[in-house]
């Protein structure tokens, strides 16, 4: 064993001291292996002595712990273990009627010469695919070696994109055969240049200034480069002698696309949105890798990041999130109140001050329901108390000697109608860091008309190097931690599993995780749902503890991290897992059953052939989701519902015909079962009906009339196909529509151009109508919203795509599901193509 050899970890989870493991799949048991007799095999390779200098030799040769050469091989006769072991030959493995051993190599003749063995065969050296994780999705099975004439399931014609920290261009693993990128396009969004078409920021350069070495982007943090490794890769880079294409990503034949970010979570909405333009304009579907996240915002899909983001996918266009990686960081507290107070405690380490003012801070986001009124008060480590800061109002420019402190308690009007606790403290003073100790966060219900329960994130640490934990105490609950965008509705949210606990280095040596984790085990970093509305995240699991994949040039990685061909580099957290996940949905893509899948119907795919084992337990559940991605399984040609009408969004009025339209893929079912949920998928109770004999490739529609009682802002359809009695596929719509009260939208005659305005409405106040004028400058999507005073939406008038005009509707005082509201203060809100305007108005009974 080589002696240990401590370095700086690169994470949490770092590595520690090097140590070689033999592990088998099974200890051997006590006894004799009977099966039939048959002439002795011996491999040539044992039958003269054995140079371990050569290559062809150590192949199968590795080193025992004392540094001895040792031969790898499988034993097949009537040979007990111990027999074995007695010799001197280590035994690890019975199964199927072999052992697997390892013989030092002064014992090999003793070992040909032992009574009862009928066959001996030295080990080969396997062709891994992204090392252990290709093995573990099933890739093996659905794709063709040699490369890199890969055949089967490849991503080819899908666009594979990552918002990240950007791409060594120069990796072969990024290249063609004949030496041209790979890369469609680069948009680095963090040095100046020329943008790409529709944006206004960042250096833009197409494949043709790739190739022509115009493009000058570099990724000296090497997260994007080792993220697209994984999704795309082909693992055509190699060195030192080690074979190529030993380290291949998921779909190695997709084309790919990199925006490199700061990590602005308003940059990375527009990378995203880039690359599913580029995709449109190459006439490709794409799957967007976001290796990256937030603890910010309510932790229910409701926030702007979340919200656009969804809003972004669409049939052939899908994201994947990683999860995060706060499963051990302690950053959630939560409390429920009844009829007393009650306290969070956290606790600030010490750590090294910044210089200056502003330097060091956390950033707290605190949730709870619209209902109830709380008010907090914040004991600093020195007893100084800020508050009650009661709901509704604000503390600001609280400076005490153990830090600059301002607290907003629901002064904001977040779209979910919960209120949120806003906490900055930092150093507004360059003598006044946030003092180290426990700091007191107090609670205090004022009236309870909900639940009562406080949720408290934090999300922002600049203390120092940012590298302390700070986390919670009292009040400190495990999970709930997904991180936005992964708890966004239409993302699909990826956990990490572990595959890799040990591996060889470049430098020769065995090196292992520290703590070494459990293989096959979900990874103890991998942030655990639910989300706090109660939903379940993550949607699955992935390898992501222990991936190698390609290395940056630009950067200078530790040697322990580096795997032997040089091109390739050793790392750990959900940013691995996610890609897995990205190139099987782009594997998925590239087959025209799922060519056009949204969101709803990819993730639905990969849960429902996702494997469950005895890490995994009963599923779904809060750690794995589904199971672990089985790519393999998910790529199978089986029967497919897609269920293309209702689309998202899209607004359908109560009290006439509508119908709901699928597309069958596979084989003829005898039947799709269709209903309807009104509570966003928790349930289906209102059966639509059923089409029966419905073939595989045209579009089926079945009619139903759209009745009152169906309103709701939250409809998705289900379809369960049937065959033979058997439920063989379901499928959901694409996210959730609208069944609202009917609004007329009336176009208004006018000499003036058309602009972007909201007028006030007429008569104000009113009982119970009013009218309501408004234009748009141009073509596109137009949205007329009512809010209450409190901000929860009370009626869609509008939601539409509407040419340039002036148009005027009118609303009748009553909410999305058809019933009177109550006099008030109504805020009516338009936004089209990214501007808004919002007015009031009052409702007098």
């Amino acid at each position: 064993m080589h002696s240990p050899r401590p370095f700086p970890p690169p994470s949490r989870h770092s590595l520690g001291v090097v140590c070689l493991l033999t592990l088998g799949l099974f200890v051997a048991p006590a006894g004799a292996i009977t099966v039939a007799p048959a002439p002795r095999s011996i491999p040539l390779a044992l039958r003269a002595p054995i140079d371990p200098t050569l290559k062809i030799n150590q192949r199968f040769l590795s080193a025992a712990a004392n540094g001895a050469q040792m031969v790898d091989l499988f034993i097949q006769g009537d040979v007990a273990p111990e027999v074995l072991r007695a010799k001197g030959i280590e035994v690890n493995t019975v199964a199927g009627g072999f052992l697997t051993a390892r013989c030092p190599l002064g014992k090999v003749d003793l070992l040909v010469a032992t009574p009862g063995i009928r066959r001996l065969k030295v080990s080969e050296r396997c062709k891994l695919y992204l090392d252990q994780s290709a093995v573990d999705l099933g890739l093996p099975s659905v794709r063709t070696v040699p490369p890199p004439d890969f055949t089967g399931q490849t991503g080819q014609g899908v666009l594979v994109g990552d918002v990240d920290t950007g791409i060594d261009l120069a990796h072969p693993d990024f290249k063609n055969p004949d030496g041209t990128t790979r890369l469609v396009a680069v948009w680095d969004q963090t040095v100046a240049g020329t943008a790409p078409p529709g944006f206004t920021y960042g250096a833009y350069w197409t494949q043709a200034q790739i190739n022509a070495g115009q493009a000058t982007e570099l990724d000296t943090n090497g997260h994007g480069t080792h993220v697209l490794g994984i999704a795309g890769g082909d693992g055509s880079g190699t060195g030192n002698g080690v074979p190529a294409f030993t380290y291949v990503g998921v779909a190695p034949k997709a084309d790919l696309i990199m925006v490199k970010t700061d990590l602005s979570d308003v940059g990375i909405v527009d990378g995203v949105n880039f690359i599913f333009q580029r995709a449109a304009a190459l006439g490709k579907r794409a799957a967007v890798n976001l290796s990256l996240g937030s603890q910010d915002g309510p932790h229910d899909g409701t926030n702007a990041f979340d919200t656009m983001v969804s809003a972004l996918t669409g049939p052939g266009k899908i994201v994947v999130a990683s999860a995060g990686n706060a499963q051990e960081d302690n950053l959630h507290g939560q409390l429920t109140l009844g009829g007393s107070p009650q306290n969070m405690t956290l606790i600030v380490p010490n750590y090294t001050r910044n210089a200056g003012a502003g330097n060091d801070y956390l950033l707290f986001s605190g949730w709870y329901e619209g209902a109830d009124q709380i008010s907090l008060t914040i004991t600093t480590p020195l007893g100084t108390v800020i508050g009650p800061v009661a709901t509704g109002t604000e503390s600001l420019g609280n400076a005490t000697s153990a830090g600059y402190i301002n607290i907003t308690n629901a002064t904001s009007a977040p779209s979910n109608g919960d209120h949120e606790i806003y906490i900055e403290i930092f150093d507004g003073f360059a003598n006044q860091s946030p003092r180290q100790g426990t700091w007191t966060f107090a609670f205090t219900p004022v009236s309870i008309a909900s639940t009562g329960r406080v949720d408290m994130y934090l999300f922002g640490n600049g203390l120092g190097n940012g590298l302390s934990l700070v986390p919670w105490s009292q009040g400190l609950v495990a999970g709930g931690v997904i991180g936005s965008p992964g708890s966004a509705d239409s993302v699909i949210t990826a956990a990490a599993h572990t595959t890799k606990a040990c591996w060889t280095a470049i430098d020769a040596a065995t090196y292992c995780w520290n703590p070494q984790p459990t293989l096959n085990a979900i990874a103890s970093f991998s942030s655990q749902g639910p989300l706090r509305d109660g939903r379940l995240k993550p949607d699955l699991s992935a390898p992501g503890f222990g991936v190698a994949s390609a290395k940056s040039a630009n950067t200078a990685p530790q040697t322990a991290l580096i795997v032997p061909d040089g091109m390739h580099v050793m790392e750990a957290g959900t940013s691995m897992s996610a890609p897995q996940i990205t190139g099987t949905v782009a594997l998925l893509l590239a087959q025209p059953t799922w060519a056009n899948g949204g969101s709803t119907a990819i993730r639905g795919r990969l849960q429902q052939t996702a494997r469950v084992d005895g890490f995994t337990g009963t599923v779904p559940n809060v750690a794995w989701g589904a199971g672990k991605l089985n790519a393999a399984a998910a790529l199978a040609p089986v029967m497919s519902l897609l269920v293309s009408h209702p689309s998202k969004g899209q607004y359908i009025p109560p009290g006439k015909p509508d119908s709901v339209t699928v597309t069958l893929g596979g084989a003829t079912a005898d039947s799709v079962v269709l209903s309807l949920s009104r509570d966003g998928g928790g349930t289906y109770p209102i059966q639509l009906g059923a089409l029966t004999s419905v073939t595989p490739g045209p579009p089926r529609s079945l009619q139903f009339f759209v009745d009152q009682s169906m309103a709701t802002t939250q409809a998705k359809v289900r379809g369960v196909v049937y065959s033979a009695g058997t439920a063989s596929a379901t499928s959901f719509s694409d996210s959730l529509f609208l069944i609202q009260a009917p609004t007329a939208v009336e176009e208004v005659t006018t000499l003036a151009a058309p602009r972007f305005e909201l007028s006030a409405n007429r008569p104000n106040p009113f009982n119970p109508i009013t009218t309501i004028g408004f234009g748009t400058e141009k073509f596109g999507r137009v949205t007329l919203r009512i809010y209450n005073a409190q901000g929860r939406l009370v009626r869609t008038l509008v939601d539409a795509t509407l040419p340039a005009a002036d148009y005027r509707v009118r609303w009748d005082g009553r909410n999305d599901a058809g019933r009177a509201v109550s006099s008030g203060i109504y805020l009516y809100d338009l936004a089209s193509g990214g501007k808004r305007l919002t007015r009031k108005m009052s409702l007098l009974k």
